[in-house]
Order: structure tokens, then sequence, then C-alpha cells
């Protein structure tokens, strides 16, 4: 069974930075009301997501250098982090649901397993390529004597590759 673990300013960037799991940190202290309503909330979810979400808690109050680094300026503030970097927040003391939707996000878009990982990889990097795709075929729509200019002759040839990769890339992904 998983538990909420402390985190502090010492071993914050291995804990939480260094982490191969998706990781919460809400940042609380002893005196904070809805600090204490929430907490229970994170103890549940740590047990819930055993192995596929890591939880932490900090003290703002005995943890200052990581409080200010990240700008807390009001508590509870719950940080979401993946491969090192913050993706999302929640401020202030929130239902169970808006919590369990914020984790569920992150992890439905920072997998931990190989094959979902390479799927959104995938996937993004194949949809920003066919909607740049899109915009360069309506700017060659527009644009005149394209074909003439050997620069933009070769500018469409390889457009015209890219969209062969990326029809490849859609292959794979319906593979997957």
């Amino acid at each position: 069974m998983s538990k909420v673990i402390e985190v502090t300013d010492q071993n914050f960037e291995e804990e939480v930075l260094n982490s191969d799991l998706p990781t919460e940190v809400d940042f609380w202290a002893p005196w904070c009301g809805p600090c204490m309503m929430v907490s229970p909330i994170y103890d549940k979810l740590a047990q819930e997501y055993d192995g596929r979400f890591k939880f932490c808690k900090m003290n703002v109050d005995e943890n200052q250098r990581t409080a200010v680094k990240y700008q807390i300026m009001s508590i509870p503030m719950q940080m979401f982090f993946v491969d090192g970097q913050k993706v999302d927040e929640i401020l202030g003391a929130v239902p169970e649901s808006t919590i369990r939707t914020t984790v569920d996000s992150v992890s439905q878009s920072f997998p931990i397993d190989e094959k979902s990982r390479l799927k959104v990889v995938l996937t993004s990097w194949a949809e920003h390529n066919k909607k740049h795709s899109e915009k360069f075929r309506k700017w060659t729509e527009k644009t005149q004597n394209v074909k003439s200019d050997p620069i933009y002759n070769s500018a469409l040839q390889a457009a015209a590759e890219l969209e062969k990769a990326n029809e490849q890339l859609f292959q794979v992904l319906r593979e997957l």
C-alpha cells in the first residue's frame, strides 16, 4: 500500500522532479484548515493509484526554498509534475472529484507504460504535422508561381514526403 510521501527542500528533486511516475505535491501547513480537509483525499488516492501515480506533500513553513521557487502564495496548492516539469495545478480545497479528474487527465496525457507513451508522442507528432500540412497547402494555393521557383519546388517536394511519412505514422497509430 502506497502512502503520501513527505518531501522537503532537500529531497524534492529526487522524489518529485526525478520521479518515474506522474507526481502530485500538496503544498500545505499545519495551521491551514482547508489543507486538513483535502489531506485525507490524497491519502485515499495514494493507495488507489499505487504504482501509477505518486502523491507527496510539503510543509511550506518548513520548506520555504521550494515554496518560493514555485511561487506558492496560497495553500492548499497542489502541483502536478511529469518528467521534472510542472504540468498542472489546483488551488484551494476542492472536492475529491476535481482532484480525481486532474489525476486522471495527467495520467492519460503522460502515461507510464512504453506503448501508451509511444502512442501519445506519435499522436501529438502526427496531429502537429497534419495541421502544418494543411497550412502549407493553403499557402501554396494563394502563392503565385510556386512551382517555377527552385526553392519553393524543393519545399513542395519535402512537404509531399512529410505527408507520406505522416500517413505512415497514422497507420502505426491505428495498429497500436
